[in-house]
């Protein structure tokens, strides 16, 4: 599977494999937000960080462009912040996600992959046909005792 950055949280491949009454209860316990609220936030964080390194920059680099120039890098930099933000946002939201599935699954095989988000729900062997990794969930030690 190629490496991609889905667009939105709902367009994470984990979230494909799941029923709807699954899917929207592990959007809720990772405190996912909407496609409007994610993209204003990145852009919004992009833009800070932009300024701030335009700030800590601005007499090393930017003084003695030409202001094409200087617009061409903050233009860049403000795409490359925005970006990494996402990144970042759909990163940590699907690890919580992950997370969520391997607690629910415990002791039972899992409908997707946790390594490679590979829908896994028509495979009938024991291993993630993606990567390898097993389907089966072990159960956390404190999950054992209680």
């Amino acid at each position: 599977m190629p490496f991609s950055i889905p667009p939105t949280i709902e367009k994470i491949p984990e979230l494909a494999s799941l029923p709807p009454s699954t899917r929207a209860a592990m959007l809720t316990a990772a405190d996912a937000p909407g496609p409007w609220r994610l993209w204003s936030h990145n852009a919004s964080r992009g833009v800070i960080t932009t300024v701030i390194l335009i700030w800590l920059g601005h007499d090393l680099v930017y003084r003695d462009l030409p202001t094409i120039g200087s617009m061409a890098i903050i233009a860049t930099l403000l795409a490359t912040t925005t970006f990494v933000w996402h990144f970042w946002t759909i990163t940590r939201i699907r690890g919580r996600i992950r997370a969520g599935i391997a607690t629910a699954a415990a002791n039972e095989r899992t409908p997707i992959c946790l390594r490679c988000g590979y829908d896994c729900a028509a495979v009938d062997g024991d291993a993630c046909p993606e990567c390898g990794t097993r389907l089966f969930v072990s159960p956390r030690p404190s999950d054992r005792d209680a």
